[in-house]
């Protein structure tokens, strides 16, 4: 599960950076000295993957608090350099990587699908919803053997865990809705066994 934080830059005047509901500095250290890959867990669109998305699969990247703090330390680790969190890090927030279908091989070129939105749903009617208190766009040049190509960007979406909360059922499972402009993608189904790995 590999996380693109090379790509993400957030605003140091966001919501989160003025928050004050942000991890001590146990968990911070907590979370950096735990084992990679904790607090997070990957949903993908397996059917997808096997027919027609065989580029990109769509996916939701789910991180907890502790989860995203590790896999920026994880990164860093990675790549030889020091980490320092930054305080729109360590707020107590659900961070989601969305991801869409790519189709590397068509009669015209590769195709791809962006995703513009994400909300967060306790049903499939959306009795009661949560929408993302910030969005960035990640955005990916995809290129076929014949040259052509084409741009689409996923999203990395922050939801407040209060406003998580509140969309959770009695099983406390949840549903992801990601959005193209105004047309619904797709809806994945947080189960109880995603929400077990991500120790919510």
């Amino acid at each position: 599960m590999r996380l693109w934080v090379a790509l993400l830059i957030f605003s140091s005047v966001s919501v989160f950076a003025q928050s004050t509901d942000h991890l001590s500095t146990e968990e911070i250290k907590a979370a950096i000295d735990a084992k990679p890959g904790v607090g997070s867990v990957a949903i993908i669109d397996e059917s997808m993957a096997a027919s027609d998305c065989v580029t990109q699969a769509p996916s939701e990247v789910i991180y907890t608090p502790t989860g995203w703090l590790n896999a920026l330390s994880v990164d860093a680790r990675r790549q030889f350099l020091s980490f320092a969190p930054k305080p729109e890090d360590t707020g107590r927030n659900l961070t989601i990587i969305s991801r869409g279908c790519v189709k590397g091989q068509t009669s015209y070129g590769p195709a791809c699908a962006s995703i513009t939105r994400v909300v967060l749903l306790s049903d499939k009617a959306g009795t009661l919803k949560a929408e993302a208190a910030l969005e960035t766009p990640l955005s990916q040049v995809w290129q076929n053997v014949f040259g052509a190509s084409a741009e689409c960007s996923s999203l990395v979406s922050r939801f407040l865990m209060s406003d998580v909360q509140k969309v959770r059922n009695a099983k406390g499972e949840f549903l992801i809705a990601t959005f193209n402009g105004a047309y619904l993608l797709k809806m994945y189904t947080v189960k109880q066994k995603h929400i077990k790995q991500l120790g919510m």
